[in-house]
C-alpha cells in the first residue's frame, strides 16, 4: 500500500510475476475492498496463487517511525513483517515508508546478533560485474563502527549476489587521500585496514562506484541515498538526451542514427528500474525495499531481488557470517 502509486503497480508486479514463475504463491497486504477491483482482471490462474490478507491500517508516507510502532501494529507493513517472522513467507516487498519499516522490522522480526543497525544494501551494475553499495539512506549518522559492521553486512551480501568469494572493500569519501574526510570515515579506515576478514583497499570517491575497481562500497545512509538518486538521474538524463535529433542538424541526426540502436540497448541495461530493489541487511528475516516512486516493472524487480534472497536464504547466511566473525574476534582477543 506504500509508495507513490500503491496497489496499481503491485498488483501488475505479482501477476506478472505469478506468470513467470509458475511454482511460486504470493500474500498480497492490505484493505481488501482496494485491492478487489484490480484483482478481478487478473486470470484465474494467477488470483488462485495470490492470498489477499485483508488489513485495516495502513502506513503513510508522512507517518513516523514512533507512531508506527505504538500505532500501527495491524498496518499492512506490519503484518507482512508478521508473515515472514512466522515463516509463512520467505521474503517481503515494499514501497512503503523507510522509517516505519526500519522501526517494525526491529520491532518485529529482531536484528542479527551483533548487529547494532540494519543498512540498505544493493548490488549496482559496473563496466564488468556489480558493486554492492550500503546505506542507501536508513542511517544518516553512522560511527566508525557501525561503518565497519556494514563493511562486513555488504561484504557478506555481495559474496551471495556475485558468487565471489575474494572480495575488496573501500569507504566511500570525498577524496582517496588518507587525510580526507570526517573523523569518524577516517577512523573507520583504520579500523578496516586493520580487519584481516576484510580486503580494504581504501577511500573511493562517487565516480569509482560503477567503474568496478572494487566490490562494496560502504557509507553512510546520506552519502549513499545522495549518490544513487544522482546516478539514477543522470542515467535518465542520458535517455532522455539521447533520442532529441536536431532536425535542424542534419549530421547529429544522421550519427544519432547510426547510434540509436546501440544507445537504447545500454540505456536499456542501465534503466535504474531495473536494479530497484535494496535488501535490509542486519534484520532476521528477508526485507526489500522498493522506491517509492517505482512503475510496476520496477516494482517487479524488487520481487526478483526478494526471490534471490529467499532461495539464497540471505537474512540467515548473515546471521551465521557475523556469528562466526564474531567468535574469530572473540578467539584472537
Amino acid at each position: 500500500m506504500g509508495g507513490d502509486l500503491g496497489p496499481r503497480s503491485v498488483v501488475p508486479a505479482c501477476a506478472r510475476f505469478l506468470i513467470r514463475y509458475p511454482q511460486a504463491e504470493l500474500k498480497l497486504f492490505g484493505p481488501r475492498s482496494q485491492l478487489q477491483s484490480l484483482l478481478i482482471k487478473q486470470p484465474p490462474s494467477v488470483r488462485e496463487r495470490l492470498e489477499v490478507v485483508d488489513c485495516a491500517q495502513v502506513i503513510t508516507q508522512g507517518c513516523n517511525p514512533v507512531q508506527a510502532l505504538r500505532h500501527k501494529r495491524e498496518s499492512s507493513m506490519a503484518l507482512a513483517l508478521q508473515a515472514v517472522k512466522s515463516g509463512a513467507c520467505g521474503a517481503m516487498v515494499t514501497s512503503g515508508n523507510t522509517g516505519a519499516l526500519l522501526a517494525l522490522g526491529r520491532s518485529i522480526l529482531g536484528t542479527v546478533e551483533g548487529v547494532r543497525r540494519p543498512a540498505l544494501g544493493k548490488s549496482l551494475p559496473t563496466a564488468d560485474g556489480s558493486c554492492f553499495l550500503l546505506d542507501l539512506g536508513a542511517n544518516i549518522d553512522c560511527s566508525a563502527e557501525d561503518l565497519v559492521q556494514f563493511a562486513r553486512l555488504g561484504q557478506e551480501a555481495q559474496r551471495v549476489f556475485s558468487g565471489k568469494q575474494e572480495l575488496t572493500v573501500a569507504l566511500l569519501n570525498i577524496g582517496a587521500e588518507e587525510h580526507k574526510g570526517t573523523e569518524e570515515i577516517r577512523r573507520a579506515g583504520k579500523m578496516l585496514q586493520a580487519d584481516p576478514s576484510i580486503h580494504y583497499v581504501g577511500f573511493v570517491e562517487g565516480h569509482d562506484i560503477f567503474t568496478g575497481i572494487v566490490d562494496v562500497v560502504v557509507c553512510n545512509g546520506l552519502m549513499g541515498n545522495v549518490a544513487m538518486k544522482s546516478a539514477e538521474g543522470v542515467i535518465r538524463l542520458i535517455g532522455q538526451k539521447t533520442f532529441t535529433i536536431d532536425k535542424k542538424a542534419p549530421i547529429k541526426r544522421f550519427f544519432g542514427q547510426l547510434a540509436i540502436n546501440l544507445l537504447r540497448k545500454w540505456r536499456a541495461q542501465l534503466e535504474p528500474g531495473r536494479y530497484n530493489g535494496a535488501s535490509f541487511l542486519g534484520l532476521e528475516g528477508n526485507v526489500i525495499k522498493s522506491h517509492g516512486g517505482a512503475s510496476s516493472e520496477a516494482f517487479y524487480r524488487a520481487m526478483l531481488t526478494a526471490k534471490e534472497c529467499a532461495e539464497s536464504d540471505l537474512a540467515h547466511q548473515l546471521g551465521r557470517a557475523m556469528a562466526l566473525q564474531a567468535q574469530q574476534q572473540t578467539g584472537c582477543d
